[in-house]
């Protein structure tokens, strides 16, 4: 169980160093733990995902992970990549995985998160910040109270399965 916590004194993000071998074991089993969450795939990780994240992650020179440390103890993180809006002809800065530990939820970890990427997004000239998130997911509630929007129309996300 995770004490509680002053999260604006007691709560550090940092930008991950992917080649620091403690913040690449944090990613990954935060991102574990999202995995066997319902609002992950209600499973862990497939070993060989564990294995190969990271050095896959490397592979993407856009990828951004910020991780929420509360001393030694990851709390969770958020990932991100930059793509481009040929709407704007601008940056846009897409979060892909907000995974906060189960212990941690509702003591303000989120908000932090979203904060620094909100900070980071703006410093590096992008033109806006997206994500995806499960209809099901009560973390809407908090994207929803940082001003993410549905769109008008509505947006509707989508995948197709590559086979590989």
């Amino acid at each position: 169980m995770i004490a509680e916590a002053d999260v604006k004194s007691d709560v550090e993000i940092l930008k991950a160093d992917l080649d620091n071998p403690k913040h690449a074991s944090d990613i990954v089993r935060i991102v574990d733990l999202f995995a066997r969450d319902p609002m992950g795939q209600d499973e862990p990780l497939d070993e060989e995902v564990r294995v190969d994240m990271i050095a896959e992650m490397k592979k993407i020179p856009t990828t951004m992970t910020y991780i929420a440390y509360m001393g030694e103890k990851a709390l969770g993180i958020v990932t991100c990549f930059t793509g481009f809006s040929t709407f704007t002809a601008s940056k846009v800065f897409k979060i892909h995985d907000v995974a906060v530990h189960p212990d941690a939820r509702g003591m303000g970890v989120g908000t932090k998160l979203l904060e620094t990427v909100e900070r980071e997004a703006e410093e590096m000239g992008c033109s806006k910040i997206t994500l995806e998130v499960r209809e099901d997911n009560p973390a809407r509630r908090l994207y929803e109270k940082k001003g993410y929007e549905y769109g008008d129309p509505k947006w509707y996300f989508m995948t197709n399965e590559v086979k590989n």
